[in-house]
């Protein structure tokens, strides 16, 4: 099927296929990493956060090992939807400048790739360490979070508009995008340096904060650079 955009025939945007069996292969490498580490997982284990009276918060060791699968799956279904989903919002709105359904699909992918693989790093990060296995825990998800951020910050490009070239949306977009993507990028790099350099926890933390001014600052720089020339 196809959708008109300007009186134009439109590409249907495809499903994620490439994502949808990344995420597959993730969900299983998350299994065979449970299934070699759970012999030496205690039928209750710690989970990761702690009460508010400091006491740290065990749940069921098969939760554990569950709640990431679990959850890849989950934002696997969701993002294979999105396309689809976005095309259709599209075509109710009508707007004059949209994004076309071959880069959302290409975007989705790349996507559905990184948190892939990102959550199989953070499930093995969290079974090794509710097994008692003696990893750099804060270092290595900090840094699993940098990479994460810089692989994201790759995929802002990927995202085209169609419709009309001239408009002010369309213009902005096209001036902001590479800007925001950088932002991001430089947050990214940053936090794999300070995750991997520096020994506090919640300094590691708080570095992600920065994605959203960096983020503001890109999607403002087109209007920076005018004020500049004039």
């Amino acid at each position: 099927m196809e959708s008109t955009i300007g009186g134009t025939a439109a590409e249907t945007p495809r499903p994620p296929v490439v994502g949808m069996a990344a995420a597959g292969l993730a969900i299983a490498g998350m299994a065979a990493v449970s299934w070699t580490v759970w012999p030496d997982l205690a039928e209750m284990v710690h989970g990761g956060r702690y009460n508010l009276d400091g006491s740290p918060n065990m749940v069921p060791r098969w939760l554990l090992a569950g709640a990431i699968p679990f959850t890849t799956a989950l934002i696997a279904v969701i993002l294979s939807a999105a396309p689809a989903l976005s095309a259709r919002i599209q075509d109710a709105l009508d707007p004059p400048v949209r994004r076309t359904a071959r880069s959302t699909t290409r975007a989705m992918n790349a996507v559905l790739v990184l948190l892939s693989l990102f959550m199989l790093a953070v499930h093995a990060i969290m079974v090794f360490n509710g097994a008692g296995r003696d990893i750099p825990t804060t270092k290595l998800a900090g840094a699993a979070v940098g990479v994460l951020l810089v692989g994201l910050a790759l995929v802002v490009p990927l995202v085209e508009t169609a419709g009309d070239r001239n408009s002010a949306l369309s213009r902005w977009w096209a001036d902001t995008r590479w800007p925001t993507a950088a932002g991001m990028a430089a947050v990214g790099v940053v936090q794999t340096a300070v995750a991997l350099l520096v020994d506090n926890g919640l300094l590691v933390a708080m570095v992600p904060l920065l994605l959203l001014p960096a983020m503001v600052l890109g999607a403002v720089s087109p209007l920076l650079k005018r004020r500049r020339r004039d």
